[in-house]
């Protein structure tokens, strides 16, 4: 099997993953379809063009190779057809907003997961394999990269900086997981289980609402008492 091709493909998944999350935030913020369309594709290309200016690649892969733009705008488009075929009322009420925040962090997680790795990968085929802080490093720039850049255009804090949520954590956890069962198993399959991890250390914090401590909220409930 052609282990590239394998690569790309979990990449393309999760560029579409990444770029539907992108596309739905900015639906939900009122953006028009080129704010939408821009959000998408940053979403989805963000934290791979930090993985290459930490890596020394210039220009970024997003500028040489057209394909994940391209994916991106067309994933925004099926979003935000998707949504003027939805019915407004339908779309403003609880149970759909609940769905939608599923979608959006499951579609989420998947990227997480694929783009982590796929950073790692690439830095492991640059013979940076001896050096696990850059390779931990790397993939967590990968995966939550986008991320970041999509929550701070849309007026939000990024989703790995708030508390009821277990993130970069479940990025770092997967780069970890995949850099030491790279000793013991092959190196697709030590791919796949970070894959794995990732997706699975995020979706399980959000259904029991793990989350870092939360310094500033401690310090508030303590100060009356001093």
């Amino acid at each position: 099997m052609n282990f590239d091709k394998f690569y790309y493909i979990l990449e393309i998944i999760g560029t579409i993953a990444f770029a539907s999350s992108g596309a739905m935030i900015a639906i939900r913020k009122g953006m028009d379809v080129f704010g939408i369309i821009v959000l998408s594709i940053i979403t989805a290309v963000g934290g791979g063009i930090f993985r290459d200016l930490v890596l020394g690649i210039n220009p970024p892969t997003a500028f040489i190779k057209t394909t994940y733009t391209t994916v991106s705008v067309i994933s925004a488009i099926i979003v935000i057809i998707i949504y003027k075929l939805i019915d407004k009322k339908k779309f403003l009420n609880m149970n759909f907003l609940l769905t939608y925040v599923k979608i959006i962090s499951i579609l989420d997680a998947i990227g997480l997961g694929i783009f982590t790795m796929s950073g790692v990968n690439l830095a492991w085929k640059m013979a940076y394999g001896s050096n696990r802080y850059l390779l931990i490093f790397v993939g967590m720039t990968t995966g939550c990269g986008g991320g970041v850049v999509r929550d701070l255009c849309a007026g939000a804090i990024p989703i790995i900086f708030t508390k009821n949520t277990i993130y970069a954590m479940a990025s770092l956890l997967g780069a970890v997981a995949f850099i030491f069962s790279r000793q013991y198993i092959r190196h697709h399959y030590a791919y796949l289980l970070g894959v794995i991890v990732v997706i699975v250390v995020r979706l399980l914090s959000m259904k029991y609402r793990w989350s870092l401590p939360d310094v500033r909220s401690d310090l508030i409930e303590d100060g009356p008492n001093q």
